[in-house]
């Protein structure tokens, strides 16, 4: 190769390091994950694949479903803190992911606050208190007091320690100063069927666990934990309503991705959400499991994610708990 040809090439190959990446490869130019730290076919695993099936109308690309789950979801956040911060690897992550992880295990392989940049948020969905056969009475005030009587000699139950219906539980028995001990369940129907036969007395658990038992009368739902009523449940009290004033427990879900993600792919990602979340077909499949669209930017997003934190972490440290 001639000295002239070696100085064109090089001139070439300057110039096309020098183009701005958007001008070689503008995002998306490919499919997007969308990471669920979740088992497929699960309630977290549905919201996936119907937002972004819509997103993937707005972004020109498809944005295919990849379940890594375990540990609480942490296994699948650590994934996507160590992915590429390109916008190419997103994660539905939610309270478990954000919040509860970082508050329960001492040795979490991300930072929460430092790995992630938040996208935007999906829903927020209340969970239910339900009662089992062998707690009397017909509301919130009852079971309360018959709680309160049998102090560690009551029972409630979740899906297992350290998820939602888990610390939603415990701060109901901090609000109100109750005792009963914790049996964790291998899942929310686990959960329900020990209610039905009288091993627990309560459980506070999420809508689509629970939605079918308390049609057929196999338990008692006594209240949601929004702060308006439920969809899903709308003759039911919140337990604001029911006397416990200020007290909100919604399991929430949202998209974030690899902190040093650039703020126009980030801003691509949030609108490809806002379009999704604002198709009836999309908001209707989202009710029907007991979910209510609760769109926000990313930094709306990335402040209630921190009010979370602090509200959530702080039962976690009254209850002492710890995974690891």
């Amino acid at each position: 190769m001639n000295t002239s040809r070696r100085h064109l090439m090089l001139a070439l190959a300057v110039s096309a390091c020098a183009l701005p990446a958007g001008a070689q490869d503008a995002f998306p130019s490919r499919p997007v994950a969308l990471v669920v730290p979740f088992p497929a076919g699960g309630v977290v695993d549905v919201v996936a694949r119907i937002v972004g099936q819509k997103m993937s109308t707005t972004l020109g690309q498809p944005v295919v479903v990849e379940n890594k789950a375990g540990a609480g979801g942490t296994i699948g956040a650590t994934h996507v803190a160590r992915a590429k911060p390109d916008g190419y690897t997103i994660l539905l992550g939610g309270s478990a992911t954000q919040v509860f992880g970082p508050a329960l295990y001492k040795n979490l392989r991300y930072d929460a606050k430092k790995d992630f940049a938040p996208v935007g948020q999906i829903s927020s969905g209340p969970l239910v208190l339900v009662a089992g056969s062998k707690a009397p009475g017909t509301d919130v005030a009852q079971l309360k007091k018959y709680l309160k009587e049998q102090g560690v000699r009551a029972f409630y139950g979740s899906n297992g320690n350290g998820t939602f219906p888990h610390l939603a539980a415990e701060l109901f028995k901090q609000a109100n100063g109750l005792a009963a001990a914790h049996i964790p369940y291998g899942g929310g129907p686990a959960a329900l069927t020990a209610l039905i036969t009288g091993d627990i007395a309560f459980s506070i658990n999420h809508i689509p666990v629970v939605q079918g038992m308390v049609k057929s009368g196999r338990v008692r739902a006594l209240a949601t934990t929004g702060k308006q009523r439920s969809v899903a449940f709308p003759d039911l009290p919140t337990l604001d309503e029911a006397g416990m004033k200020g007290f909100e427990a919604n399991a929430w879900w949202g998209l974030f991705v690899p902190a040093g993600t650039p703020p126009d792919v980030v801003g691509k990602l949030n609108h490809a959400l806002d379009i999704a979340l604002k198709d009836p077909a999309v908001r209707s499949a989202l009710e029907a499991q007991g979910d209510e669209v609760a769109y926000s930017n990313p930094k709306d997003f990335g402040a209630f994610v921190q009010a979370e934190s602090v509200k959530w972490t702080k039962v976690v440290k009254i209850a002492d708990l710890r995974l690891d």
